[in-house]
């Protein structure tokens, strides 16, 4: 290991370059005299360049930029998506193309093919990392790693018979022959299993959908990361229409098993079973935290297995580092589509800043924070959520 002197050092460091991460390198780069830098594993995007190939963002991309609403899945307000790619629901190549063409338009401070391997909270405060381009030190530590790359490959004992949604490039290459009496299985009622049910039944296939809900009818006020989306909705009804799609509600799953001589049998808690010939499909999630395990010790995790935040997403356990990202989570307040976690860049900004005795008043003079002109449109306001539906 370097000796402290020989050890280059920077402000903040941002681990992950997807929208999280070049997001939030957009609110540091209003701030004058801090010194950052992106370390990304792989490149701009990545996760979204593995999506499978039939993959869209379920948010809509729209310009209405010139009517005071961003783009929904823009992460630089005066961006579109929409403008940028000339589609709505953009696919995964499509949207990491937006993030790389935003990173090099800002001329962003990031360092690809960099994997971070290990990090240590200093005594003294800040941050020791041990990167694939050596080490680094910084006195404060962004985490900003997403969820995709990070699967729940075993959320039920047999797991290891299924494919995990995470792990499809193309449901092109599912060429199993198609019989209505072995359709393909696929376990999980929300966005990826269903995902995966529709583009499967657009390509011919029956497919078998068992889903722990008992129903995707309105259960509370409407949110998207607890609801099936209009989009999600809108697909399934043509699945239906193709009538290849039969969907089983309120199975819980616990268990997958090798048949003897062929083929696979899922097993559920109320003691039904369904054979299958193909490895059934998950669409079941990711692990608690996304990329955030990678650090685990770092965070101090809730009862639910949540990360503790403060109300800026400084970790509760470790001050210094933050969390941006869809895993950010405020009570009944859940951060996981773009729209939602970049209101958030603002405020992390804005604690860094403050902790380094830096100008806020470029960050309050921005399109960052709530005094600015409403940078992500009329419910950009984060006081406005407080007791409303928006």
């Amino acid at each position: 290991m370097n000796s402290d002197k020989d050890i280059p050092a920077v402000d903040a460091v941002i681990v992950g370059a997807g929208p999280a991460g070049i997001g939030m390198a957009l609110a540091l780069e209003k701030l004058v005299d801090i010194e950052y830098v992106i370390l990304e594993a792989e490149q701009v995007g990545a996760s979204f360049r593995r999506w499978p190939a039939q993959t869209r963002l379920i948010t809509p991309s729209f310009h209405s930029n010139p009517f005071g609403l961003a783009d929904l899945n823009a992460i630089d307000e005066i961006s579109s998506p929409a403008i940028f790619a000339g589609a709505e629901h953009l696919d995964g190549k499509q949207y990491a193309d937006y993030l790389a063409f935003i990173a090099q338009a800002h001329e962003l401070p990031l360092s690809e093919n960099c994997q971070v391997h290990q990090v240590s909270a200093l005594d003294e405060g800040g941050f020791l990392l041990a990167t694939q381009q050596g080490e680094l030190r910084t006195r404060f530590l962004i985490w900003a790693t997403g969820e995709y790359l990070y699967p729940n490959l075993t959320p039920f004992p047999g797991a290891k018979w299924c494919v995990h949604y995470a792990q499809v490039s193309d449901w092109k290459r599912f060429t199993a022959p198609d019989t209505l009496s072995s359709p393909y299985t696929v376990i999980g009622g929300y966005e990826s299993g269903v995902d995966a049910a529709v583009n499967l039944t657009r390509l011919g296939h029956h497919v078998r959908l068992l889903a722990r809900k008992s129903t995707w009818q309105r259960e509370g006020p409407y949110d998207p990361s607890l609801s099936l989306s209009p989009y999600s909705r809108e697909r399934l009804k043509e699945a239906f229409q193709r009538g290849r799609l039969e969907i089983v509600f309120g199975v819980d799953v616990v268990d997958v098993t090798r048949n003897e001589h062929d083929g696979f049998r899922i097993h559920s808690a109320d003691k039904r079973y369904w054979d299958t010939q193909q490895p059934p499909l998950l669409g079941t999630g990711f692990l608690d935290g996304g990329g955030a395990q990678q650090i685990s010790t770092l965070w101090h995790w809730t009862e639910e297995q949540h990360i503790a935040l403060t109300d800026a997403d400084e970790s509760t356990l470790t001050p210094g580092l933050f969390l941006v990202g869809p895993q950010v989570r405020h009570d009944q307040r859940i951060y996981c589509f773009i729209y939602k976690f970049r209101q958030r860049f603002g405020l992390v900004a804005e604690q860094i800043a403050e902790h380094m005795g830096l100008d806020i008043r470029v960050l309050q003079n921005s399109a960052t924070l709530q005094n600015s002109a409403d940078a992500w449109g009329p419910f950009g306001n984060r006081d406005c959520c407080e007791g409303c539906e928006c």
